[in-house]
């Protein structure tokens, strides 16, 4: 960097020259040196570390590449037209999808971001902004370009698609989520959100309509099947729309870069470092508490409303009043109905419990926020007059009824649809639609109420180093039940057996108690009990 004179700030410096500030190239040197001064490992322990990646990179890519050419092998046996077509489409479905979580994603976090050192200390330095950024919104469009990339790959490829099918997908989808990153960028240095969110609504619709298309094909909606060249067909005009809009998106986003404002960097930057952290211990629970926090940050505000009833239904009637206040969950498990029919439409209703199960888990854990709040909180809990397991039932009531509508609208799905299809007697299909939504149910009702991760507990030795004992099974919680209420369903088994499972699941996780309950309720019998025993001693007492 350019050397400070001796005798700054002392008298006669007035008379020197000023000195032209530090380019942006040195101050970003400067931060390169000081983090690699504070390295914390050595040349051979990055070596190593890099070693362990490259090998489980290899092993997990060799099983993505086993699941894939097993899944091809599944999907070729569905060689109907109505089959071929929506194959066709399903990659399109994703590409929608894809781009609209690339908004979603860009709008949250930037694209483009500074911690709060660099908000502090390097953007009060009289240095070019556009020099000093334009390398994060370069690296945030490459994100966004390998992320479309493999959403394209995987979706095209797991559909059967040829080829040259797949790197059609792949680029157009690659593309595509570039330029919305780039779109962001450049609706950032305007300080705007409502085009960003816009189009991202847009695109989600757009997604869900491509989804109800495969299943009306599947249905036999249409007169005449669709083309099962669409790929080659759409993926070009795509591609090339993509990528003039990717230049134009980019060049706009360089040249407003300079006014986006230091407020909207830094709190992009802590954003990813909060969820980052969160992550890095695999709490996801407290990587989603993060994102809810930050949206109650923007909203600001709201109207009070007051309660109604009493006792326990006055805590289902808040519940009814946060889904009112926020019905955006609702469209959400609205648009998992889709899963299960697409599943079938595709020749996959084996799969259907599991997918759909799936898809209502991850739509109901924003619906069962009350329930975090109480398990989490232990005094909130303790301080009203019913047991936990009450309040629990009341928590999770709304979302119960919520799968209950969620089942009724899938039943046509696990009965079967479309021509040629063998239809299963509407008591059965009844009863594996329940039992699928009671599976993602238990499964958002287990991985909410887990506990975070105790970092004063007693480690685990392991080769990767010292971990707590419940990081692991974080990432795993909610999954299990899904799996394990949907696995005599997935061998062709009665639904019964999923009822049963359920049953037990539903017994353990609303009578279980959590640490910080058990230690209150130790507490409060350990007071009683010195309290008995100090009245036994004054009746000692008195008897003498």
């Amino acid at each position: 960097m350019t050397a400070v004179p001796a005798d700054a700030g002392f008298e006669g410096a007035d008379e020197s020259p000023a000195l032209p500030p530090a380019p942006a190239r040195e101050l970003r040197r400067l931060m390169k040196d000081w983090r690699t001064g504070r390295a914390t490992k050595n040349l051979l322990e990055a070596f190593h570390d890099a070693y362990i990646v490259v090998i489980a990179a290899l092993m997990i890519g060799a099983m993505v590449v086993n699941v894939i050419l097993k899944a091809q092998t599944v999907v070729a046996s569905c060689n109907s037209t109505s089959c071929l077509s929506a194959r066709a489409i399903l990659p399109w479905a994703a590409f929608a999808l894809a781009v609209a979580a690339a908004l979603a994603a860009s709008r949250l976090f930037g694209p483009v971001l500074a911690s709060a050192a660099e908000g502090s200390w390097l953007l009060d330095t009289p240095v070019s902004r556009p020099a000093l950024l334009g390398r994060r919104l370069v690296s945030a469009i490459v994100v966004g370009a390998l992320g479309g990339a493999v959403i394209g790959a995987l979706v095209s490829a797991l559909t059967g698609s040829a080829l040259q099918a797949v790197l059609i997908i792949t680029t157009a989808t690659a593309l595509s989520t570039a330029a919305a990153v780039a779109f962001a960028g450049a609706q950032q240095g305007k300080d705007r959100r409502r085009l960003t969110r816009f189009t991202t609504y847009v695109f989600t619709l757009l997604g869900i309509a491509a989804l109800m298309v495969v299943i009306g094909v599947a249905a036999d909606w249409f007169g005449s099947p669709l083309s099962t060249d669409l790929a080659r067909e759409v993926g070009v005009v795509v591609g090339a729309v993509a990528a003039v809009g990717l230049v134009a998106g980019a060049i706009l986003a360089r040249v407003r870069i300079s006014r986006i404002q230091r407020a909207r960097l830094v709190s992009g930057g802590s954003l990813i470092r909060g969820v980052s952290g969160a992550f890095f211990a695999l709490d996801i629970g407290l990587a989603r508490d993060i994102l809810v926090a930050r949206r109650a940050m923007e909203i600001g505000h709201v109207k009070p409303v007051a309660g109604r009833g009493s006792g326990l239904s006055a805590l289902i009637w808040r519940e009814l009043q946060r889904v009112r206040r926020f019905p955006q969950p609702l469209i959400v498990v609205a648009g998992t109905v889709i899963v299960p029919y697409a599943a079938d439409a595709l020749g996959m209703g084996v799969l259907g419990p599991v997918f759909g199960a799936l898809a209502l888990f991850g739509a109901l854990i924003s619906m069962l926020g009350g329930l975090r709040v109480l398990t989490r909180s232990g005094g909130m809990a303790r301080s009203l007059p019913f047991s936990l397991s009450q309040l629990k039932l009341a928590s999770i009531a709304v979302p119960a009824g919520v799968a209950v509508l969620w089942a009724i609208a899938v039943t046509a799905a696990f009965r079967g649809f479309g021509s040629g299809v063998t239809q299963k007697p509407i008591t059965e299909a009844s009863a594996m639609a329940l039992a699928t939504a009671a599976a993602g149910l238990l499964g958002a009702v287990r991985w909410t109420q887990a506990k975070g991760i105790d970092f004063g507990a007693p480690m685990v030795s392991t080769q990767a180093g010292a971990i707590p004992p419940g990081m692991m099974t974080n990432l795993f919680r909610g999954f299990d039940v899904v799996l394990l209420v949907t696995f005599p369903m997935l061998l062709g088994g009665s639904p019964l057996w999923s009822f049963a499972i359920a049953a037990i699941a539903a017994f353990v996780l609303l009578n279980s108690m959590d640490a910080e309950s058990l230690r209150a309720r130790q507490a409060e019998q350990q007071k009683l009990l010195d309290q008995q025993k100090k009245e036994r001693e004054a009746l000692r007492q008195k008897k003498r």
